[in-house]
Parts: C-alpha cells; sequence; structure tokens
C-alpha cells in the first residue's frame, strides 16, 4: 500500500466513504444520500470525471464516475487503496470561541492546515458558554463544518472536534503550549512526546493570570508583537507549528 497524499490528485471532487466501501476491490461505489444529491444536482458531476475517496482515517483512493442518478453517484475505483501519511508530531488546537460564524471559521480553516484535534475551550472571558445540550449541538455542528472543510481540502483523515471542553481539562497536559506575544520562538519549543503538541490560543483580552497559572508549566509560542482577532491568532499560531512537523 503507497503512502501518498490525497491532495496530490487532480479531481473533481473528494467525498467521504466507510472503510468497508472503499476496500472492496473493483466493486462500484455507490455515493448517495445529501452527498450523492450534491455531486448530481448541485456539482453536476458527470460520467468519466475522477473522484477521490477516502474513509476518513487516512485510506483513500482514485475512482470515475460510472453513472450518475438525481440522487446517486456510482463510482469504478481505478487505482489501488493509498494511506495517507500522517504528519509528527501530532497537533490539537484548543481555541476560545467569539460570537458570530467565529468558530466556524477557525474550523474550518484549522481542517485546511492539517491539524488533528481542534478543541473549543470555555474561559473566563469566552463570550459564547456552550454547556449541556448546546455544548453538544454546537460539537456536532463544528464536526458537519470539518467535514467540508476536509473534502474541500482533499484531506483522507478527518480531524477529531471536540465538544466544548473547560480551560480546566487542559491543566497538566503533555505538549501544552499557549499563544503570547512575549512567547518564544517556534524553533525554540521542544519537541513533544507521542501526544504531540496542545496549542492553547485564549480569547481576546486573554487568559486571566489565575488561569494561566492553572495550566501548570507549558511553554510559550510568539505569534506575532501585534494583538490579533480570535479569529486570526489559531490560524497563525497553527501555521506556525507546521513548520516543525513532517
Amino acid at each position: 500500500m503507497l503512502s501518498l497524499w490525497c491532495a496530490s490528485v487532480e479531481a473533481a471532487a473528494h467525498v467521504f466513504v466507510s472503510t468497508d466501501e472503499i476496500s472492496r476491490g473493483s466493486d462500484l461505489i455507490e455515493i448517495s444520500g445529501d452527498d450523492g444529491r450534491h455531486l448530481s444536482r448541485v456539482r453536476r458531476i458527470g460520467v468519466g470525471e475522477v473522484i477521490t475517496v477516502a474513509d476518513g482515517a487516512g485510506l483513500w483512493r482514485v475512482t470515475e464516475v460510472e453513472s450518475v442518478t438525481n440522487t446517486s453517484v456510482f463510482l469504478s475505483p481505478t487505482t489501488e487503496v493509498h494511506l495517507e501519511p500522517v504528519a509528527t508530531p501530532l497537533l490539537t488546537v484548543a481555541f476560545a470561541p467569539a460570537k458570530g460564524d467565529q468558530p466556524e471559521s477557525v474550523v474550518a480553516s484549522l481542517t485546511e492546515l492539517g491539524v488533528d484535534v481542534i478543541i473549543p475551550v470555555i474561559t473566563k472571558r469566552t463570550v459564547l458558554r456552550w454547556t449541556g445540550d448546546r455544548a453538544e449541538k454546537a460539537g456536532e455542528r463544528l464536526r458537519r463544518i470539518a467535514r467540508s472543510a476536509s473534502e474541500q481540502s482533499r484531506r483522507a483523515r478527518l480531524p477529531e472536534v471536540m465538544d466544548p471542553q473547560p480551560l480546566a481539562r487542559l491543566a497538566g497536559s503533555s505538549g501544552l503550549v499557549v499563544a503570547s506575544r512575549d512567547g518564544g520562538s517556534v524553533e525554540s519549543l521542544k519537541e513533544p512526546g507521542p501526544s504531540g503538541w496542545i496549542l492553547l490560543i485564549g480569547p481576546e483580552g486573554g487568559l486571566e493570570a489565575e488561569e494561566t497559572a492553572s495550566l501548570g508549566e507549558v511553554e510559550s509560542l510568539c505569534v506575532g508583537p501585534h494583538i490579533l482577532r480570535s479569529a486570526t491568532a489559531p490560524v497563525a499560531a497553527a501555521g506556525m507549528l507546521w513548520s516543525r512537523r513532517f
């Protein structure tokens, strides 16, 4: 099984299917439901076009459209199954969500960057108060955003998007790095353990002193001398850490 990046293939679309479907040899793969209708009616995918399919856990392959109906698209595999590489160290980004569509935008951008785990965190200055059922619904919505962004960016591995968590859950975590204007350079960060880096970006106005102290001994990363919006900082910081991954 070759280890290749799915995004290296020129394709008209990218969709997720089950591991069983992607591993059936030369059997046709049917894309139905919302994905099938979208490809057929919105994207107007035609016979002969190339589509990549992935299982969300790294397996993917190239297919060609065999036939199209109003509700389904039937795909014929044209290559063997590939395995997308795992970038290391693993990267988790925890960010404090703000109002509006900012959380959705952040999750989409972090997904495109290749972040492995995304955690919305609730701090004392976080405006949104996602708890209970609201937290579960928010998590479900953000996971849909991540799936769509994964299709757009041709990822074969879906990121794990967690329900909103209290900041206290991160206390004492191995590899914890806090974004800060007075932090160190990305080159100065220690190589993390097997769980990788957990990059924490606080709310606009920053973490309160007692919150920072509660996290324990952590490293800090300078994301620049200016004050960044809460929608900008997570993406900028994650992009900096990507330079340390391979």
